[in-house]
């Protein structure tokens, strides 16, 4: 049995048919929940599918349950929108976030059953094309990737996915790329050098707004609008601000816009602002000005990420908050604040919580980092210290906790010079913050983990013939603690050790250039050991990085003014309806938690004036007919739902027909008057029918020894129909069968009943001729 089948069916809200062209598979190299949250690959996606002329399509790594049943029985690997192999694929495009992820593409190059290295793949490969923000040091990836396109989508992937795409052999298309901008072909490029690209602007055309909704619950399940790219803040530890450099806007009225039209596309009852930075987008008191009443109007929750601490106490009678809180001081004192060039004081943080505690919030998470450059132990120790503060003034029911990941000096950064302590140092420092803390908890991540990402941010070409046999002996999903394999790592790491390096050392990321001066950043790591702090360019002027000329939006002077908020009363329903709809082929593969979230979204992009529930988080008022065991196909399934307006019946039903994803269907609408309940407390029994059965006449002989099922009836030689109670356990057809001991094919419910008046057995919603 595979855990979660829901990653490998598809069946996505709005993922329309590929279109005519050569074939574009699109890879985020981890399983679907992740992958699909990814928001790098929706915009990609999106520029190709808006191109034309690719057929676009999109795949994740097997779980490990299903990749050990692929590997068995030589299963192909498939994509989700066709079910057809990836390996048939003219380019297969990686999205590479992070150098954790480095084995897991191995890994699917191999399950393509494709050489690993580049240089001995046939001229019929597709061309293995690898991309993102996890590539700031492409080299230990170098012999495995056909090319690299490196920087952002949007300033030309969609050219060189024109040429790939074109006629010609393999080497004639990565000659002819090899001189575009952001390209680099090893071997091909001039130098092996290539300048990391950006684009001028966020432009309207190239946001995502018809973003697939998946079935499953994703790990970012939400709508999501890209509101700026880039930070000017320049923490010394942080490579996403130097790559993204310099801030590009959008304007507050185009991300509002762009928001109201992707919920009422997806339905998501929940949307997020993409940025490295919310809270200093130069107009963000415009931005919450708008956002209020859509939040209100459309019963929709907006996340708003990055609320830097200093900010917090500026949100006074504005917001409520929903749920916990995320604060990211990053050291435990002042002084390392200083270094590291994040220069919160306590004070401002521990008002920052005093402000969460007055409005709500529920818990606060505080992220530091234990092995900075110029940690001391009472550096440490003041992680507690601070900690233990912000949990007394959250009090006893709300929780702290202090998350600790060990440091990783990246490439592109002042810190970039800097060493790691060993791993075994690093959990000495965890364990002394640990020990310490006294009222908050405390989390953290292994530091073996990070010491692989040091080893690979950090490597030069030798490392990947260790990152080869890291792949070979068994390393996969190497950033998961429960299958991160140490056994295979630990010796790897240990007889590769990152040596020291020092400013003006050539280095193995050399070959990308980032625009930002590798001077200013050794002059920053400088500044940093004097405990200079360097002030954001956008309130101090440019600093001269050379990320650009020198004009950035202001910081916003005054953000989160008070505005009133004014609260509706929604009027009372006005309209019950029940409907009967089916789920048939790999919809039957649908859990019911996911079916309730399909239909909330589903009712919500139809456009029905629908009633919420009360309450301060309003909710779509469902109610379901009782679950159906996973895997079973329905024709009988039955959802309530209220409206704040009478409508014709087929007017809804036409409504839902669009919204609705592959799979489902309605089958009958009736409206619901007086007194009523729910369809789950009416189910007196229910009817399956199930084909493809080897022996009937087990089956018979197992039913006639047990008082499990109210009728057996053999249609034919290899089906039957169970009428049974569903609220018995006993009474699953599936557990029948397998308890008599024969297979099957399918099984699907035809009918629930319901007891009339006399006791009699009756169609709770039967399906009338024509509907």
């Amino acid at each position: 049995m595979v855990e979660k089948p829901q990653r490998y069916i598809g069946m996505e809200y709005e993922d329309p048919p590929p279109g005519p062209g050569k074939k574009v598979t699109l890879v985020y190299p981890d399983v679907y929940e992740i992958g699909a949250s990814n928001f790098g690959l929706r915009i990609v996606n999106h520029l190709l599918v808006r191109a034309g002329g690719f057929s676009v399509r999109r795949a994740y790594h097997p779980a490990p349950d299903m990749y050990k049943l692929m590997v068995e029985r030589a299963v192909p690997w498939l994509d989700v929108n066709t079910g057809e192999p990836v390996a048939d694929s003219c380019v297969v495009g990686f999205g590479i976030s992070s150098e954790i992820l480095y084995t897991n593409v191995l890994s699917l190059i191999d399950l393509m059953g494709l050489e690993l290295r580049s240089e001995n793949r046939a001229e019929s490969d597709p061309v293995i094309l690898a991309g993102g923000g996890g590539l700031a040091n492409p080299v230990p990836l170098m012999p495995f990737a056909d090319i690299f396109f490196i920087g952002e989508a949007e300033a030309g992937l969609t050219d060189v996915m024109t040429v790939l795409c074109s006629p010609g052999t393999r080497s004639e298309k990565l000659s002819a790329v090899s001189r575009m901008k952001g390209v680099l072909v090893p071997g091909v490029t001039p130098g092996n050098r290539v300048q990391w690209v950006r684009c001028d602007s966020l432009q309207r055309d190239d946001a995502p707004v018809k973003q697939v909704v998946p079935l499953a619950q994703i790990t970012h399940d939400r709508a999501v609008v890209e509101l700026s790219r880039g930070c000017t803040r320049g923490c010394r530890f942080c490579q996403a601000s130097q790559l993204s450099r310099p801030v590009r806007e959008r304007e507050p009225e185009e991300a509002v816009s762009l928001m109201k039209e992707a919920v009422a596309f997806t339905g998501w009852e929940q949307a997020g602002f993409l940025t490295l930075s919310f809270s200093d987008h130069s107009k963000v008191d415009k931005l919450l000005e708008l956002v209020e009443p859509v939040e209100r109007e459309q019963h929709l929750r907006v996340s708003q990420p990055s609320l830097r601490p200093d900010t917090l106490p500026c949100l006074e009678n504005r917001r409520f908050f929903k749920g916990s809180l995320t604060m990211a001081p990053e050291a435990g004192s002042e002084r390392l604040r200083r270094i590291i060039n994040k220069p919160l004081t306590d004070n401002q943080i521990l008002e920052a919580a005093e402000t969460a505690a007055r409005l709500g919030a529920r818990g606060i998470k505080m992220y530091f980092m234990v092995g900075l450059p110029e940690e001391t132990e009472e550096d440490l120790l003041a992680i507690a210290v601070l900690s233990d503060s912000v949990a007394r003034i959250m009090g006893k029911k709300r929780k702290v906790t202090a998350a600790l990941s060990p440091f990783i000096p990246k490439p592109h950064t002042p810190f970039q010079w800097h060493s790691q302590p060993d791993h075994r140092d690093m959990w000495r420092r965890i364990s002394l913050v640990r020990e310490a803390c006294r009222r908050a908890a405390v989390s953290w991540n292994d530091p073996r983990v990070s010491a692989v990402e040091h080893l690979l941010c950090q490597g030069g070409s030798e490392i990947s013939a260790v990152l080869e046999q890291a792949f070979r002996e068994g390393a996969r999903f190497d950033g998961w603690s429960d299958l991160f394999r140490w056994d295979i790592w630990e010796k790897l790491v240990e007889e590769n050790p990152v040596s020291g390096i020092i400013p003006g050392d050539k280095l193995p990321w050399d070959i990308v250039d980032l625009q930002v001066k590798k001077e200013w950043l050794s002059e920053e790591y400088r500044r940093s050991l004097h405990g200079e702090v360097l002030p954001d360019c956008r309130e101090n002027g440019c600093s001269g990085c050379g990320a650009c000329n020198g004009t950035v939006p202001p910081l916003p002077g005054n953000p989160f003014p008070h505005t009133a908020e004014n609260r509706r009363i929604e009027p009372p329903a006005s309209m019950r309806i029940r409907l009967r709809y089916s789920r048939t082929g790999p919809a039957a593969l649908t859990s019911h938690l996911d079916m309730v979230r399909m239909w909330t979204r589903t009712l919500r992009r139809s456009g029905l004036p629908l009633f919420y529930s009360s309450g301060f988080s309003r909710r779509v008022k469902l109610t379901f007919s009782m679950p159906i065991p996973l895997g079973m196909g329905s024709v009988s399934e039955m959802v309530d739902f209220q409206l704040l307006q009478p409508l014709e019946l087929s007017t809804v039903r036409e409504k839902l027909k669009d919204a609705l994803p592959q799979g489902f269907q309605v089958l009958a609408a009736k409206e619901l008057k007086g007194k009523y309940k729910s369809p789950g407390s009416l189910t007196a029994a229910a009817e399956y029918i199930i084909e493809g059965i080897d022996r009937t006449d087990l089956v018979a002989d197992y039913l006639s020894r047990k008082d499990l099922v109210l009728s057996f009836q053999v249609l034919d030689g290899n089906r039957a129909k169970i009428v049974s109670d569903p609220g018995k356990g006993a009474g699953r057809p599936d557990r029948i069968l397998e308890a008599a001991g024969v297979s099957w094919r399918s099984i699907v419910r035809t009918e629930i009943f319901t007891a009339d008046s006399q006791g009699r057995l009756v169609p709770l919603e039967p399906v009338f001729e024509g509907e």
